[in-house]
């Protein structure tokens, strides 16, 4: 049976004051200690039992009838409740609770418990003008049926349990999939466990619109969204920019990965470092739930990578109003790559307390990462032709090339209900990242494969920090339902950075062959310094913003509209600490979309929105490094469909993308190429996306993006109607997961991926490309209890034919696919 929870579902909580991450951890193992509270019978009965449902989409009045004669609990509702509103598809194995959480989502319905009675009532908005549904915790439900153990305080997951109903939306708070005038997708840490992903990469592996254009077990995730690059620093954590790693974070501590297409600074305001015009991510961190956990997860990955992950959570005090979740993670070993060798550690605590009115969460984090031997992306002369994949195996780095890297953070949030629909909240997050790397930039200089280049001694650090404050609430005019949103951000990150060049290394110790490794001696470092040095650049962003929601024609139509006052500024500093270069400018940056639902779970929508983005930095590579670029503005057109058939989703849009174009331009002499911003990148796009349970035991997640990414308004002309760099035309991605009727607990799964043609560069000569490539990865997991514990074991193959492919060549630079990679877990609940 199931049990109603004060509050219902509520959007993240987080807290003003960071705390000391070793007092977060002894609260920890304090509350492992601490018995779980007894939990109702009628709650308990209600999450043990899995019972088969099969409920299709109807009145919701009907649907409640069915569910008590499937579940054997009984409902009832006030007629005013029900009348008129259509229920979701429910089908399956699964608990009472699991069946009734699908049933009800997007219906703005939830419910009581009175005595042994599930009561139905209308459910409550939020501070954020967000739905509150009734709290819904998933456990030991059969496979594929939406298991996960994080926070009750989440949108629940959508059939299938691989991605979510609903998330975060930037400063609109939580918003439904079905009423977002975005395409939007909500990946699950159910989906992140089974696929036994490690890194950002693997996540995004199920989106037809992105690309990963940094190397596998490389140190930074990089990827292409809709054509434009995105890096792990731009990464929202809990909705605060500037709290990620500035490589990227890792993945254990996270619950879900909330992926925006599109600008969205409107939304979210601005990265330090410059958000991408493709789109935004944002880590929702775990939380505990209100059952106790404590799982560990044993990992292995080829060519010889051991580890092992903890997960644990308790909830305790009056009415469980304190929370504690502590995730730690350990691996190290030899990568597929040969003379490779990764070492990852992560520390992450998550501490909350909610009341009736008062909610408080502080995260905190630390993580140390050490990769050895390079990473398989070279550069490429503007003169030489792409040369043929070598084995992906061959690593034509130096074995003595490294990274070493470690990043602390810490995020508050406090939220308050002042008065009935109104909530203030503040949130403050702070980040630093110390990293130190041996790196030889080269680049291939004939069809053969040869390359050279100069290896670099880098120090480098970063210190980034966030503020926010915000007001929501939620009134009607009429027939019209507003959920307001005003908030007040800023953010200051300060980077210092300095390249030595190795003096006693010339370029015979790194001139190598991409398909005949050459390994020299490693230099001689001791005389260079680790200190990062003087500060080199800052960056400085505050901005204001307003949006409301307004729902009308009972709630056949939503719109949105909003604006943000963008103030960004940037300096450079020579290393003596002398300022080179400033400036600073201002927008404001409109947004507005409309979702029109006219028939039951179809919704058609379309959307403005622009954003000012700070101009980047010309990098140590280029002749005119050091100089900085002014911001600039970009902007969006999207509409779409979206169709929800109960259990199945189909969405499907048409964008247009356009922002200035930086370009490469070679030297006359021979020497390094300067970097210049000339003319426009105008991507237009189709996507279509699908996900869900179709049938009983089969599951399906993927789609379509076909990109036309041309070039306009360039000096002269020139370069007018040239495919941009980076973009392939078409993507193509679709999973599909089958649990086997004859064996239950087991399930199989697959994947495949698919990227046509992709240019490298823009030249009035000549348009030098990387081939078409096509990967295919499966996979196979048994759920299964022994010693009476609950456990999982899962067994992944990436690349499962071994294929060698240039899988990028983004920013001019070529990047390796991986080879075939092996991954194992076995997860137990103790």
């Amino acid at each position: 049976m199931t049990i109603f929870l004060r509050g219902g579902l509520r959007p993240r909580r987080d807290a003003l004051r960071p705390a000391l991450l070793a007092t977060a951890l002894g609260t920890g193992l304090i509350a492992l200690a601490v018995p779980a509270q007894a939990q109702d019978a009628a709650s308990s009965a209600g999450q043990a039992a899995t019972r088969r449902f099969d409920i299709p989409a109807q009145s919701l009045a009907s649907a409640i009838n069915m569910f008590g004669r499937q579940s054997g609990l009984q409902v009832t509702a006030e007629a005013a409740v029900v009348n008129g509103v259509r229920s979701q598809a429910v089908q399956g194995d699964m608990p009472a609770i699991t069946a009734l959480s699908h049933m009800l989502s997007g219906t703005g319905v939830t419910w009581r418990m009175a005595g042994g009675t599930i009561v139905l009532i209308a459910a409550p908005r939020g501070g954020d003008g967000a739905v509150q549904l009734g709290s819904v915790r998933v456990e030991g439900g059969a496979a594929g049926t939406g298991t996960y153990s994080g926070s009750p305080d989440l949108p629940p997951a959508y059939a299938g349990g691989q991605v979510a109903t609903g998330g975060q939306l930037g400063l609109l708070g939580n918003v439904g999939v079905m009423d977002t005038p975005f395409n939007v997708t909500r990946y699950t840490s159910e989906l992140i466990e089974n696929q036994n992903s490690r890194s950002l990469l693997d996540v995004l592996d199920n989106d037809p619109s992105i690309r990963a254009s940094g190397a596998r077990d490389g140190e930074t995730t990089t990827v292409i969204l809709r054509g434009f690059e995105l890096t792990g620093r731009e990464v929202l954590v809990n909705g605060m920019f500037g709290a990620s790693d500035t490589r990227g974070t890792m993945i254990e501590a996270v619950e879900r990965v909330e992926v925006h297409k599109g600008p969205s600074a409107m939304l979210n305001g601005v990265s330090p470092w410059g958000s991408s015009y493709g789109g935004s991510i944002n880590y929702v961190l775990k939380r505990a739930g209100d059952t106790p956990l404590n799982r560990v997860t044993a990992t292995y990955a080829s060519e010889s990578q051991f580890g092992a992950n903890l997960d644990v959570s308790r909830r305790f005090g009056a009415n469980k109003g304190f929370g504690v979740r502590v995730n730690a993670v350990w691996r190290d070993g030899a990568t597929d790559v040969d003379h490779t060798d990764n070492r990852s550690a992560m520390l992450a605590a998550a501490l909350d307390y909610r009341s009736d009115d008062l909610r408080v969460t502080i995260d905190l984090g630390h993580q140390d990462r050490l990769l050895k031997g390079g990473w398989s992306s070279t550069r490429i002369s503007s003169s030489v032709a792409v040369p043929k994949a070598p084995d992906a195996r061959t690593n034509s780095k130096q074995k003595w090339e490294f990274w070493d890297g470690q990043n602390d953070y810490a995020i508050g949030r406090i939220e308050y209900d002042f008065a009935p629909g109104w909530t203030a909240a503040a949130a403050y997050s702070r980040n630093q990242s110390d990293e130190l790397y041996i790196q030889v930039i080269d680049s291939i200089s004939n069809a053969n494969g040869n390359k050279s280049g100069y290896p670099y001694w880098i120090p480098a650090r970063s210190r980034n920090e966030s503020y926010e404050g915000s007001v929501k609430g939620k009134f009607d005019t009429g027939p019209i339902a507003h959920s307001v949103s005003v908030i007040a951000s800023a953010n200051n990150a300060k980077r210092g950075q300095l390249n030595y060049y190795i003096a006693n290394c010339t370029t015979g110790c790194a001139a190598s062959n991409i398909y005949t490794p050459i390994y020299y001696p490693a230099p001689d470092t001791s005389a260079l310094s680790k200190d990062a040095g003087r500060l080199t650049s800052q960056y400085d962003y505050e901005g204001q913003a307003v949006a409301d929601i307004m729902t009308m024609a009972d709630d056949r139509v939503v719109l949105m509209v909003g604006a943000r006052r963008q103030k960004v500024g940037q300096k450079t500093f020579s290393t003596a600490g002398a300022l080179t270069r400033r400036y600073n400018r201002s927008r404001v940056s409109p947004s507005v979309g409309m979702v029109v639902k006219p028939v039951e779970n179809l919704s058609v929508y379309a959307s403005y929105i622009e954003s000012l983005n700070p101009g980047g930095i010309a990098s140590s590579y280029y002749a005119n490094a050091g100089d900085i670029f002014m911001p600039f503005v970009t902007d969006q057109y999207e509409a779409g469909v979206k169709y929800d058939l109960g259990t199945f989703t189909v969405t499907a849009d048409v964008f247009q993308i356009a922002v200035p174009s930086a370009v490469e331009v070679a030297s006359t002499t021979g020497g390094s190429p300067t970097l210049e911003y000339d003319g426009l990148q105008r991507n237009r796009g189709i996507e279509l996306n699908l996900f869900g349970q179709p049938f009983d035991h089969l599951r399906l997640l993927g789609g379509v993006m076909y990109l036309d990414a041309e070039m306009t308004k360039t000096e002269g002309g020139l370069n007018d109607g040239r495919r941009a760099r980076g973009s392939p035309e078409f993507n193509v991605n679709l999973g599909a997961e089958w649990d086997v009727p004859m064996v239950p607990g087991l399930t199989v799964t697959g994947r495949v991926v698919y990227t046509s043609r992709e240019y490298i560069d823009l030249t009035t000569t000549r348009a030098r490309s990387i081939p078409a490539w096509t990967r295919v990865d499966a996979g196979i997991r048994y759920a299964f209890e022994a010693a009476g514990r609950p456990m999982q074991l899962r067994l992944t193959a990436d690349n499962l034919f071994d294929r060698n492919y240039w899988a990028a060549a983004s920013r001019g630079v070529l990047t390796m696919g991986a080879p075939r990679s092996i991954r194992a877990s076995l997860a137990i609940d103790f």
